[in-house]
């Protein structure tokens, strides 16, 4: 690539307060580019943590819009400021307040263009029983229309439901892992096959996780006789209600509270199989970690899920969302000892064809350069 390809400063507008899906995501992407010599990254963050610290880390320029203590007008004055400081030419959006403040703090700073990155369906539908949400929705899309010029969906699910939202702007990008460095750095551990299976759940534990069906499950499946133990690894709102339910159903000694673990591969790598019981998803990176690493993979099929499971070919799929119906497919998975083999062994080679980092940055920066 020569000079004239490289589109220079791109600058990420995002939360940074969890180091979840679109974080984990930022930062991969980031450090992809940097790897590639071929632009520069910077990044506004609207909470300190984890992410903001690891940028850091790899020397990217990253400012702070503290939503915690500045106004919306504040807020976009920083934008607007790092974008001029930095020379921005391109500016990534990751979430609706992120796409409207750094939409008017870009415009402001004369940035000529602007992309935004959709990493899921929205948690919850915007009503007007709920005016202010119903309002920052509508703002989102009108400005993403008007002011934007690409929309990434990160998996096929949300690249036909944007596509009539944004008609010529959205590009389809898959999340992606550097595969070949969590093997490298998270080699296969060895588990005592007399120990009970390790059944496992990775996430916030909000309404949309479904963190209930999964310990209801864990409770089948000890009630009809397969002995086994659920590992949560996650924090959020809902975590003393989840614990209560475990209390109620009996199972408190079966279920594993790991709270926030980072990395989470330190956990992944040990269980047996890894559940995804969300209402929905966009394409979760817990997902592809777990091909990655060659853990049996049971999910709702649902959003970017059957996607990455390669329609059942790398996993176990779901239809109804239910503990009765999880538990019947996790206790087949656990019995066929081949079959699991060889659908992990599809899903590394899987994860490494379609979601590898490589084909994705590509595609990132075949867009800037549009």
């Amino acid at each position: 690539m020569n000079q004239r390809d490289i589109p220079g400063v791109v600058t990420h507008v995002v939360s940074g307060d969890l180091w979840a899906g679109a974080e984990v995501q930022v930062y991969s992407l980031c450090k992809a580019l940097q790897e590639t010599a071929n632009v520069a990254c910077t990044a506004i963050v609207f909470n300190e943590g984890i992410l903001s610290q690891k940028l850091r880390e790899l020397g990217i320029p990253v400012d702070l819009a503290d939503e915690t203590r500045l106004n919306a007008l504040q807020m976009v004055r920083v934008i607007r400021n790092h974008c001029r400081q930095h020379q921005t030419k391109i500016l990534h959006t990751h979430g609706f307040k992120e796409n409207i403040l750094g939409i008017v703090g870009k415009d402001l700073a004369r940035v000529p263009y602007s992309v935004r990155t959709v990493h899921g369906n929205p948690e919850s539908a915007f009503t007007l029983k709920s005016p202010h949400k119903w309002l920052v929705q509508k703002l989102d899309l009108v400005l993403g229309r008007l002011r934007q010029q690409a929309v990434v969906a990160v998996s096929t699910q949300l690249e036909d439901t944007l596509t009539p939202i944004f008609p010529g702007k959205v590009h389809k990008i898959y999340n992606f892992v550097d595969v070949e460095s969590i093997r490298n750095q998270w080699p296969k551990f060895i588990r005592n096959d007399a120990e009970p299976p390790r059944l496992g759940i990775i996430g916030r534990l909000v309404p949309v996780k479904r963190v209930d069906i999964f310990i209801r499950m864990i409770a089948i499946l000890n009630q009809r006789g397969t002995n086994c133990t659920g590992v949560v690894i996650g924090t959020g709102p809902l975590e003393s209600d989840l614990q209560e339910l475990a209390r109620t159903l009996g199972i408190a000694e079966k279920i594993e509270f790991r709270g926030f673990v980072n990395p989470a591969f330190r956990e992944l790598r040990a269980l047996d199989a890894l559940l995804m019981t969300s209402d929905h998803e966009g394409l979760p990176l817990t997902l592809l970690e777990a091909l990655s690493l060659e853990i049996p993979v049971i999910g709702h099929r649902v959003g970017g899920i059957p996607e990455v499971l390669d329609r059942g070919a790398c996993g176990w799929l779901v239809d109804e969302q239910s503990p009765e119906a999880y538990a019947a497919v996790t206790a087949m998975a656990l019995k066929s000892g081949k079959e699991r083999r060889q659908k992990a062994q599809k899903g590394l080679a899987h994860a490494n064809r379609i979601f590898g980092k490589f084909s994705s940055t590509e595609k990132y920066m075949e867009l800037y350069n549009r």
